[in-house]
């Protein structure tokens, strides 16, 4: 059984409820609570206990100077001898590491470029007032439950110094001991998407290496795997690729598909453009979203759904049920399948509508797990 700083029902300073234990991550204790207040529904963070905390405070300030839609918002912090929590705002969804653990092989890259240049205006806007996030990877990320990913929030800016000490720590210990990795969970997390350069001097590092992080995030969402891989194998690889004795491999999936050809191939682009090993030729957040400026995908509205036959009236033709309305059958072709499998049989898949004759169209199909 999980052993918790605040037990469900506590009040904390005359304010904040404790609703429940929602997770931990490396460094932190996250609980849901009520504001008393205010009556609302807000996060209460915590440093796990032994958790090096000298630069909670410091990095919840940090947090604060950041005011944005895709930013998750610090609302308050305390602090005495024997209590320490930063608050942030609710955030209705789950993190985007989960959400491809549990329901995507990869995204479309309809729904991918989504969720980079929210990110990217997310960093563009810490970058602004000198914020760097440090720790830039999927499980920051919270995403909106439907399937459109419509909300996009980058959290945990209030813990950035806190972040920043503890893997600087960490990395000196791996020096010594690369044994140290796999007891490590904010390092062994931070490794698949961390910059080259944060080896070298992480105190030294800066805002080009969430640009890194940005990019790694943009590859494995778009195929599904980590650019580099994970833990060791990460490192030695991404120092290879520092010393140029290897190269990115571009993902099979990417050009396979006609009506996205171009929105792959630009997505492609800018993923190769952030991940190269010299920080000072990366773009910045503000050149990202300058780029996508000439970016087109959709965000038609994505429904839920379940390949009905394949086949059938052609070859690469089949129908699906649509799950979540009172509709007849939907009918696609497989040049618009995104699945790492020919369509089948009651396979779950999520997709836009368009109209049609004599079936409605499902386009950008994407295959669930």
């Amino acid at each position: 059984m999980t052993k918790v700083s605040f037990e469900n029902d506590t009040l904390l300073i005359g304010r904040y409820h404790i609703i429940r234990y929602l997770a931990a991550g490396g460094m932190q204790e996250v609980y849901l609570c009520h504001d008393t207040v205010l009556n609302r529904e807000v996060v209460l963070k915590t440093p796990k206990a032994g958790t090096k905390d000298r630069r909670f405070k410091r990095g919840a300030e940090m947090g604060a100077r950041i005011n944005h839609s895709n930013v998750a918002s610090t609302l308050d912090y305390y602090e005495d001898e024997n209590l320490t929590f930063l608050i942030e705002e609710f955030i209705s969804g789950q993190d985007l590491s989960k959400r491809m653990s549990t329901e995507f092989h990869y995204l479309d890259p309809h729904t991918c470029a989504h969720v980079i240049k929210n990110l990217a205006k997310a960093l563009h806007e810490a970058h602004k007032v000198g914020i760097c996030h440090r720790d830039l990877k999927p499980s920051n990320i919270m995403v909106s439950n439907d399937f459109n990913l419509s909300m996009v929030k980058l959290t945990d800016f209030g813990i950035a110094k806190l972040a920043e000490s503890e893997i600087e720590s960490e990395i000196e210990l791996f020096e010594k001991d690369e044994s140290t990795l796999t007891t490590s969970q904010t390092l062994l997390g931070a490794v698949p998407y961390m910059a080259p350069e944060c080896w070298d001097d992480w105190k030294g590092a800066g805002k080009e290496m969430d640009i890194w992080s940005l990019g790694c995030i943009a590859y494995h969402l778009l195929s599904g795997q980590l650019p580099f891989g994970s833990g060791r194998r990460a490192i030695r690889e991404v120092a290879r690729f520092q010393d140029n004795n290897t190269k990115l491999l571009k993902p099979q999936n990417i050009g396979l598909h006609a009506s996205s050809a171009i929105l792959e191939k630009e997505l492609w682009a800018l993923i190769t453009n952030c991940i190269v090993a010299d920080p000072q030729k990366r773009p910045t957040a503000e050149n990202i979203l300058d780029a996508f400026d000439s970016i087109c995908y959709s965000n038609e509205p994505r429904r839920f759904g379940t390949i009905y036959d394949f086949g059938v009236p052609y070859r690469e033709t089949g129908h699906i049920i649509d799950n979540g309305r009172q509709t007849g059958m939907l009918f696609f072709h497989s040049s618009e399948f995104y699945g790492n499998s020919l369509p089948q049989q009651g396979k779950k898949v999520t997709y836009s509508v368009y109209p049609g004759l004599p079936h409605d169209r499902c386009s950008t199909i994407l295959l669930l797990k």
